[in-house]
């Protein structure tokens, strides 16, 4: 039982370290783990971007934004916004995940 309790809690853990690090909204396709791999391996830019809105998964950024396309994955773009590495749809500019 104890096993079945800390393995239990373990899972859950772990659950929620995932969401903290990725965050991913329903309903919106979220990109591969190889495009979210990708964006993590990206540079920092030297000028950082920073925006007055809150940069939110399911919401458009601004289209001044300079996006960076995903090679291999070109439904993908990424930008860092705020000192946040964001994935982006292409096409709508939608935010798809916030990747730390």
């Amino acid at each position: 039982m104890r096993f079945v309790l800390a393995f239990a809690l373990n899972t859950l853990a772990s659950a929620a370290f995932a969401q903290q690090a990725e965050v991913v909204r329903p309903g919106i396709r979220p990109p591969s783990p190889a495009v979210v791999a990708y964006v993590k391996q990206q540079a920092l830019p030297a000028n950082p971007v920073m925006i007055s809105e809150k940069v939110i998964v399911g919401e458009p950024l601004p289209d001044n934004l300079v996006l960076t396309p995903v090679p291999d994955a070109p439904t993908f773009s990424y930008a860092v916004v705020n000192q946040q590495r964001v994935i982006v749809d292409t096409n709508s500019l939608v935010v798809v995940q916030l990747v730390d």
